[in-house]
């Protein structure tokens, strides 16, 4: 693959860290009287069966928690990164390769998690989280960009930001990525994203980590 052309745009939670981040915070942190009646659970069937937008499910969400900051930074820093992304972004810098991470989630976590491991100069486009009394609050800077069904929308980015002759990769995991695979040239696909392929027929490269992506994007060699 010709090195020179790729710009690489990767999704965050259960794609560069091992779990969904933002579903630990508010399986953890949410009224426990709405955890107990499994009301997590059907804001999030809302939001896959269109529903509700992501900005009004993480809007729901937010307003309904009770957490400090010191409890939050706790829970986050026990969250791991999938193994090799941190070689990923040496090599994706030894090669001049652009990589954005672009995410429906929150700003806070994504900053936390990169500077915990070194990585903070990774750039990324994501909802804002702050802190509103003893709940979490979250604004969304992108919310008017694309069709409204992600509050985020990774497509816009992806157009916005490739240019000419670029060869882009996506890489993903979940519901959100699927907007994004129609505006990239290869995809790395795990989870429910490498099931949507299936059932799609979109062609994609599986992977579980990202030295089997590494060693595609140099030797072109994939499971898939």
């Amino acid at each position: 693959m010709q090195m020179s052309s790729l710009r690489i745009f990767i999704d965050f939670d259960g794609t560069i860290t091992d779990c969904d981040v933002g579903d630990s915070i508010f399986e953890r942190f949410l009224h426990p009287d709405l955890l107990e009646r499994g009301w997590h659970r059907e804001i999030i069937e809302d939001w896959k069966a269109g529903r509700i937008s992501s900005s009004e499910c993480l809007v729901r969400e937010c307003e309904n928690t009770v957490v400090s900051r010191e409890a939050l930074n706790q829970l986050l820093d026990g969250h791991t990164l999938t193994p090799g992304f941190g070689c990923l972004v040496e090599f994706c810098r030894r090669e001049g390769i652009p990589l954005t991470i672009l995410s429906d989630g929150l700003d806070y976590y994504i900053e936390f998690i990169l500077a915990k491991y070194g990585l903070s100069e990774v750039p990324f486009h994501a909802n804002h989280m702050f802190f509103s009394g003893t709940a979490l609050g979250v604004d969304f800077p992108y919310v008017d960009r694309g069709c409204g069904r992600c509050a985020n929308c990774k497509r816009w980015h992806i157009d916005s930001g490739r240019r000419d002759g670029d060869t882009v990769v996506y890489i993903g995991d979940g519901y959100s990525d699927r907007y994004a695979i129609r505006s990239v040239d290869r995809v790395f696909a795990r989870r429910d994203l490498a099931e949507y392929c299936d059932r799609n027929k979109v062609s994609y490269t599986p992977f579980e980590n990202f030295y089997e992506v590494m060693d595609y994007l140099e030797n072109g060699n994939g499971k898939g």
